[in-house]
């Protein structure tokens, strides 16, 4: 078994100072908007905000975070006096310690111009679906490139005879 450490898996910070922290950093980016979800039932985390790509046109970007290997991390790892509503609310802590250091790592990558801020957060561009629901982009073409088919669709028919 690989020892795989966790970055700030004690840490006091609370989830809504890690928010405000996210919330104040896409601001500064340019963020036009920036909410925060959570699904009460699966304990899925959700991150959205809006960014200018170009004049007078914003991409939604919407983040699913997950908590169940940081819950099962700490669970292994953690205290042996911590409860499982503990475990569940120091696994968010945890998550969106993480996730704040994700987005400043990568707006910092974009902000001196290291990589474009399309080539990163492609995969999450999303729109709101009839149900209203969101859909990032690599939700929608995850299942085409595991199947191949995306190949098919973007290279021209002489580079595939090549083959």
């Amino acid at each position: 078994m690989i020892d795989k450490p966790l970055k700030s898996w004690d840490t006091r910070v609370v989830v809504s100072k890690s928010q405000e922290d996210i919330r104040n950093l896409l601001a500064r980016f340019g963020a036009s908007k920036v909410s925060f979800e959570e699904n009460f039932h699966t304990g899925t985390q959700i991150l959205r905000f809006e960014y200018p790509i170009k004049e007078k046109i914003t991409v939604p970007v919407h983040f699913i975070i997950e908590t169940k290997g940081i819950h099962d991390w700490l669970k292994e790892n953690g205290r042996l006096s911590w409860n499982n509503d503990y475990l569940m609310k120091q696994a968010k802590k945890v998550a969106w310690r993480h996730i704040l250091d994700w987005v400043k790592a990568n707006i910092n990558l974009v902000e001196f111009g290291l990589i474009p801020f399309e080539n990163i957060f492609l995969s999450y561009f999303s729109h709101v679906l009839p149900d209203g629901t969101y859909r990032s982009l690599g939700e929608a073409i995850l299942p085409q490139l595991y199947s191949g088919e995306i190949f098919k669709k973007l290279l021209p028919e002489k580079i595939e005879e090549k083959e």
